[in-house]
């Protein structure tokens, strides 16, 4: 009877569900739910906002500034990634207490935001809590790329990549459809307060799974350090500086930061000139802009779901890079060369979907590389640094973009595109990006 009854008790115990290191598929589900809500401050400041403040008669300048302030807290990557290599929690692993903490914060932002409702004339205020979603955002999203080069296989890396940048793209057009049919009535508030719920629900479920068995699964629950956190988690400065100041020195890594940052214009031009582009020239209402723009996002996400997989497999990572640069590069040209005669919107959006669509693709290569040359060590700081490089020439590119329209015109801003993914194509070969021969040699 009593055998019995410990039995039945046995089975009755609630089992703790699977930490992220040992389970394939739940790793995957966290880290493609994490990049999906990066989707929430990018929706809102690359799509609904500027569509927003473009039919409320924002200028280029305007919004280039908006834009490209907002962006700035993805430059600033590598601070994050040295402070998460550097101090964390360790009974619940080395990012996951960075990753809660960022999502709350984001979280307690859009609170903020709906309590506030900034109109359309407040551009300073808007700025100021875009900027702030962004920093959170990059909190979580430098403690979710040092978790993935930490725990995730070499085999399983380009997938995983894949997945990334799609669940990402997927969550930018999600969000911006939502935000950009809600701001159409003019109500912020409600807008907040949807994507903060958003954030919260997907926040839950992440925060179901353990980074590796026994940790606690919160700061108050029952846990121990891993060895993996003992051994790799840095104590002092020293190593992680030294690492990252190794990477940085090395001329091929320095020329492929520079190359990557050339990479980004095309998504400049997306962010900051498309908007007055399609609204104020082409005469787009905000909503369908960001309709647009949710759809664009999505045909990226679907395309990065398989595509990089297939083309590295079949042709190799260097080949990839350089067909999408060029291909890049002459989609821009024709869209310089044949503004002038545009009668109506059917260039602009095919130009806009087919160049967002190979820069997603562009971008997943480069950042396969960057992992294989990343140390897991100080993961953190030094693939943040990979990606802060060309978040921060992304910025910079939109905030000075409107100069550029207001000087040359957009067929210029078109020409521009091709000539500095032109640059980065070079910058790229020269640092012999995708040669498997260099791999040892480049993570030095």
């Amino acid at each position: 009877m009593t055998s019995t009854a410990s039995a039945i008790a046995a089975t009755t115990v609630r089992r703790p569900l699977p930490a992220l290191s040992e389970h394939r598929v739940a790793r995957f589900a966290a880290i493609i739910m994490l990049y999906f809500l990066q989707g929430v401050p990018l929706g809102l400041t690359l799509v609904a906002l500027p569509g927003w403040l473009a039919e409320q008669g924002a200028s280029p300048l305007e919004l280039g500034g908006f834009v490209g302030i907002a962006l700035l807290p993805w430059s600033t990557k590598l601070f994050n990634g040295l402070v998460m290599d550097r101090f964390t929690f360790k009974p619940m692993g080395r990012r996951r207490g960075w990753i809660l903490l960022a999502q709350a914060l984001m979280f307690a932002t859009l609170l903020a935001m709906a309590a506030s409702a900034p109109g359309a004339s407040d551009i300073a205020l808007l700025t100021a809590f875009c900027f702030a979603l962004n920093v959170c955002v990059t909190f979580s999203d430098v403690a979710v790329d040092g978790m993935t080069v930490d725990i995730v296989p070499e085999a399983e890396r380009t997938a995983i990549n894949s997945l990334m940048f799609a669940s990402q793209s997927f969550g930018v057009a999600v969000c911006s459809m939502v935000a950009g049919q809600l701001l159409a009535s003019g109500n912020l508030t409600i807008t907040a307060l949807v994507l903060a719920a958003m954030v919260a629900c997907a926040s839950i479920f992440v925060a179901l799974f353990r980074e590796r068995p026994g940790e606690r699964l919160l700061p108050w629950t029952q846990g121990l350090p891993s060895r993996e956190c003992e051994e790799r988690q840095n104590s002092a400065w020293g190593p992680i500086l030294r690492g990252v100041l190794r990477s940085v020195i090395a001329p091929r890594t320095l020329l492929f930061l520079i190359g990557t940052g050339c990479a980004q214009a095309l998504f400049a031009f997306a962010d900051a000139v498309n908007p007055t582009l399609a609204v104020q020239q082409l005469g787009w209402s905000s909503e369908r802009y960001a309709s647009f723009s949710a759809l664009t996002s999505l045909v990226g996400a679907g395309l990065a779901l398989f595509v990089p997989i297939v083309l590295v497999r079949w042709f190799g990572l260097r080949r990839v890079m350089i067909g999408h640069f060029l291909a890049i590069a002459a989609l821009a040209a024709i869209g310089g060369a044949t503004y002038g005669g545009w009668q109506d919107d059917r260039l602009f959006m095919v130009l806009a979907v087919a160049l967002y669509a190979l820069g997603v693709l562009l971008t997943i290569v480069q950042i396969v590389w960057a992992m294989r040359i990343s140390n897991p060590a100080i993961a953190a700081s030094q693939f943040a640094l990979f990606m802060a490089v060309p978040n921060f020439s992304r910025s910079i590119m939109s905030g000075n973009s409107g100069w550029l329209v207001e000087g040359g015109g957009y067929a210029m801003t078109y020409y521009a595109v091709a000539g500095i993914t032109l640059l980065g194509l070079a910058l790229c070969l020269l640092a012999r990006v995708g040669d498997e021969r260099d791999l040892p040699g480049a993570a030095q």
